[in-house]
């Protein structure tokens, strides 16, 4: 493959990748536009919408996944530090890219047999899934493996807490939710409250 051609899959993928960033949603003729390419091009180096789409996911999957990697394989941060790191991650994540969840499910209902990349990277990957039993193992002194694993849940929900909170507040609350997520000091007090229930023994 040329120069040319990786230049034009790339800069259309940016492209979409800068839209849905900034707002959750495009057409093919926004990003067509905004790449500098005619519709066709993008037909070609895609097939289709979900195609590119699927790309866009792999794009965030990917960078949230060595981000976290990075965190929680940092030697120099103590067992609490690496879970406070992973967990504001992945919350900021979330409340960056809130519309990367909804396109998620709308390439899901336009594709059933697809298999989100991002679920597949961060939810479902037993790396990950094994080095935060490892912490936790290493802050608690825990070593039944099913408790880890209960501890893992747990962890892991609570994070998802927020962002189910903010995501129900904003659309049946006026905003009003349990407490105020968009605070960075009520989450920052939430995330030390989490970790701290995980790694009580």
């Amino acid at each position: 493959m040329d120069n040319e051609v990786l230049d034009t899959k790339s800069r259309i993928l940016q492209e979409a990748i800068a839209i849905v960033g900034l707002k959750g949603e495009f057409t093919i003729r926004e990003v067509a536009e905004k790449a500098g390419v005619n519709v066709a091009s993008i037909n070609y180096y895609f097939g289709n919408k979900n195609n590119l789409l699927k790309e866009v996911e792999n794009y965030y999957s990917d960078i949230l996944y060595k981000t976290q990697l990075e965190i929680l394989q940092d030697d120099s941060l103590s067992s609490e530090d690496k879970l406070k790191g992973w967990a504001k991650s992945l919350i900021g994540f979330m409340f960056e890219s809130p519309a990367l969840i909804g396109l998620i499910v709308n390439i899901v209902n336009e594709d059933k047999s697809y298999k989100p990349i991002l679920v597949q990277k961060i939810y479902l990957n037993s790396e990950l899934q094994d080095i935060i039993q490892d912490i936790i193992k290493d802050g608690t002194g825990i070593t039944e493996e099913k408790v880890l694993k209960f501890k893992y849940l747990q962890f892991f929900s609570g994070i998802l807490g927020p962002v189910i909170s903010r995501t129900v507040a904003n659309t049946f609350g006026e905003g009003k939710g349990v407490f105020n997520i968009n605070s960075l000091e009520d989450l920052s007090e939430y995330i030390e409250i989490l970790i701290s229930g995980v790694l009580t023994k």
